[in-house]
């Protein structure tokens, strides 16, 4: 095992998002596991770091290198009798996903409770799935990443279908607009709002911005920004901002379109961005254009990740990860024991906290 004096070396980013998707099941035994050339590139360290972090997880049994052929996951899960609670999750990110799952699993483990972990893909065709699974078999309790959370979901029946035989739901990160359950999340827009006020305080006027539209977070933040801009009179350009989903992902971050959008925007002196992944893609897009106008260009986003090895560290709003996980367990045990839990209140908003970085440079006016 790696010692805790060990943990803040970057193969240790690579080593618990591994060793996280293969005990959570994400990635089941004989799935191929992401090779060293894949893993480079998702996290922006060196093929050695890379290495490293692979060799660890060799050592531990969690995967199997087979010359010619790749690396395969060689951990087989224990049936168990455990009561189960389903987990859902639009997604597994290389950032978010390993400390979400490790402060759910840490109270889960307390209670010995198993989790039935579900990925969606922010597929609403996947979550239907999942919830028809977890409607057939003994699951206690559903905590739920809503899919496409910024739209009224198709699934209403089956999660009703869930509710009427008494498992408790709560939601994480977001929530849906036509249903009536709890949710712990962020507060998005009073977050993208002082991130706003931080770019204004410091004399940005033009301010750009890159939202996510087809979940609640990214709505959210454009509010709060929106919000920001409107309240000290600054009218928001509609050409400033790029908006994207899921599904358009490549086309929107594509080099040829990029470039559309930084034509649109070279007046601007600032940008505020969905999340760190984008903000750091963007960035380094902006940098292949002129560094003299990265030095000089002002960012904040949100979910507080540093990806790789910078320079360049984003002020950014910051997402809990593991209290959120820890809370979202808890509550949903709570629940469990709760025979009137959907009249009751297990909801909660974190307060807004915002990291420390270099990304905002004051400008005059």
């Amino acid at each position: 095992m790696l010692s805790d004096k060990n943990a803040n070396l970057k193969y240790m980013k690579i080593y618990n998002w591994g060793k996280t998707i293969i005990i959570s099941g994400v990635l089941k035994y004989g799935a191929k596991f992401p090779s060293e050339n894949v893993l480079t590139r998702k996290f922006g360290f060196s093929r050695e770091t890379v290495r490293g972090a692979l060799e660890y997880l060799e050592d531990e049994g969690l995967i199997e290198r087979v010359r010619g052929s790749g690396t395969y996951v060689s951990y087989k899960m224990e049936e168990t009798s455990k009561k189960k609670v389903g987990l859902i999750l639009s997604y597994f990110s290389d950032y978010f996903f390993p400390r979400l799952y490790d402060g759910i699993k840490s109270i889960m483990d307390e209670e010995n409770i198993q989790i039935e972990l579900a990925i969606t893909k922010n597929n609403l065709n996947e979550e239907a799935n999942y919830l028809k699974k977890f409607l057939n078999m003994n699951i206690s309790g559903i905590i739920v990443e809503g899919t496409k959370s910024s739209f009224p979901n198709p699934n209403v029946k089956l999660y009703e279908g869930l509710a009427k035989r008494n498992i408790p739901i709560i939601f994480i990160h977001n929530h849906y607009s036509n249903m009536d359950f709890d949710s712990i999340e962020m507060s998005d827009a009073k977050c993208s709002y002082e991130l706003t006020k931080l770019l204004l305080e410091n004399g940005h006027r033009k301010i750009c911005g890159i939202f996510k539209y087809d979940d609640i977070q990214g709505i959210e933040r454009y509010r709060g920004f929106m919000e920001c801009m409107t309240e000290h009179d600054i009218i928001i350009n509609d050409d400033y901002i790029r908006w994207y989903s899921t599904k358009d992902f490549d086309f929107k971050f594509s080099k040829s379109s990029l470039n559309s959008f930084y034509k649109r925007t070279k007046n601007c002196t600032a940008m505020i961005v969905y999340n760190d992944e984008i903000a750091y893609k963007y960035a380094e897009f902006l940098g292949t254009k002129s560094e003299k106008f990265l030095k000089n260009f002002s960012m904040v986003s949100f979910d507080d990740a540093v990806l790789g090895d910078r320079d360049f560290k984003i002020i950014s709003g910051v997402h809990p990860k593991e209290k959120l996980g820890r809370m979202a367990a808890r509550n949903i045990i709570r629940m469990l024991k709760d025979k009137d839990w959907i009249s009751n209140n297990y909801s909660y908003r974190f307060p807004v906290s915002i990291s420390g970085g270099n990304s905002v440079k004051i400008i005059e006016e």
